[in-house]
C-alpha cells in the first residue's frame, strides 16, 4: 500500500511541474491591421504555429520553456523576437511587427524567342510518400516543401507543380514563398508580396499558376510550397509523392531548421519561361 501511494504522490507532483504555457493574442502591423499566416515560434525547434487570416494566434508549450524567446517572422516586415516570460508577467496579447523597405531588383527577359522550361523532379513513384501533420506539437503548424532552382540567366517563373497522394480533404490553402540560397539550403525570403492560394487538391500532380504574379529571377533559388492548414486535422490531409535518389528539403513547423532527408526527393517542379 506504501509503495502504491508513494507513486501516486510521485505522479501528482510530476503533473505539478508539467504545466502548459498558452500565449494567444493578435498580430497587426503598426497601422493596427491584422497580420494573416504570420510564422510565429521557438526558433530551431519544432515548436511553432501560425496566425489566422485576422491575425489571432494561441501557442502551446511546456512551462520548462518560459525563458525561450518567441518569434514573428512575416515578409516585408522586421523579425519580432520577445521573452516568454516577458510576455506572460506583463499580459501582453498584441504583437506589432515593423514594416521594413524593400528594394526590388529588376530582371528583363531580353530575348523575343523564349521557350519554357520544367526544372525539378518531373516524375514519382508509389511507394515513395512523406506524411503530413497539421497538429505537429499541438500547435495549427505548416508543412514547407523546397525544390532548387538552378536559374543562370533571366527566367520568370510560370507555375509550380506538386504531386500529392491518398488525398482526404478538398481544397488546401497554401504560401509559396522565395529564397535566396547558402549552403545549398533556403536561406532569406526574397519578394515583396505573399502568395497565397486555395486551391481544389487531386491525387497525382497539382499545379499553381503564377504566371500573374511576374516572378522573375536570375540566378538560383529556391521556391518552397508552404502548407497552411486552417485548423487541426484528425487524419492526414494528403501525402507528398518523390522519387528514389537525390535528397529532399522540408520544414515541419514555424521558425525550425530545414530538414534534409537523403535517398529520396520530393516530386516538385517549376516551369520557367527564358
Amino acid at each position: 500500500m506504501k509503495k502504491y501511494l508513494v507513486v501516486i504522490l510521485v505522479f501528482i507532483s510530476t503533473l505539478g511541474f508539467s504545466q502548459d504555457i498558452i500565449v494567444k493574442g493578435r498580430v497587426v502591423n503598426q497601422k493596427q491591421e491584422p497580420l494573416a499566416f504570420v510564422n510565429i515560434g521557438i526558433k530551431h525547434t519544432n515548436f511553432g504555429t501560425i496566425s489566422d487570416e485576422e491575425g489571432y494566434f494561441k501557442f502551446i508549450i511546456d512551462e520548462d520553456q518560459i525563458n525561450q524567446n518567441l518569434s514573428f517572422s512575416y515578409l516585408g516586415y522586421k523579425d519580432l523576437s520577445l521573452k516568454i516570460n516577458h510576455i506572460k508577467e506583463n499580459d501582453i496579447h498584441e504583437f506589432v511587427m515593423e514594416e521594413t523597405a524593400f528594394v526590388l531588383n529588376e530582371v528583363t527577359l531580353i530575348s523575343k524567342k523564349t521557350k519554357e522550361k520544367k526544372i525539378g523532379t518531373q516524375s514519382f513513384v508509389k511507394f515513395v510518400e512523406g506524411y503530413i501533420w497539421a497538429d505537429n506539437n499541438r500547435n495549427k503548424d505548416i508543412q514547407e516543401f523546397a525544390k532548387k532552382l538552378n536559374i543562370k540567366k533571366p527566367s520568370k517563373i510560370l507555375n509550380l507543380n506538386i504531386a500529392l497522394m491518398e488525398v482526404t480533404i478538398d481544397t488546401a490553402k497554401f504560401r509559396i514563398n522565395f529564397y535566396s540560397v547558402a549552403h545549398n539550403l533556403p536561406y532569406k525570403k526574397m519578394g515583396s508580396q505573399h502568395i497565397i492560394v486555395t486551391n481544389k487538391i487531386v491525387n497525382g500532380w497539382n499545379s499553381f499558376d503564377l504566371r500573374d504574379f511576374d516572378l522573375q529571377f536570375d540566378h538560383p533559388i529556391f521556391i518552397t510550397l508552404e502548407y497552411l492548414p486552417e485548423e487541426l486535422d484528425k487524419e492526414i490531409p494528403f501525402k507528398y509523392s518523390g522519387q528514389l535518389l537525390g535528397q529532399s528539403i522540408k520544414k515541419t513547423s514555424s521558425m525550425g531548421d530545414w530538414e534534409v532527408s537523403k535517398g529520396a526527393t520530393i516530386a516538385m517542379y517549376a516551369t520557367i519561361q527564358q
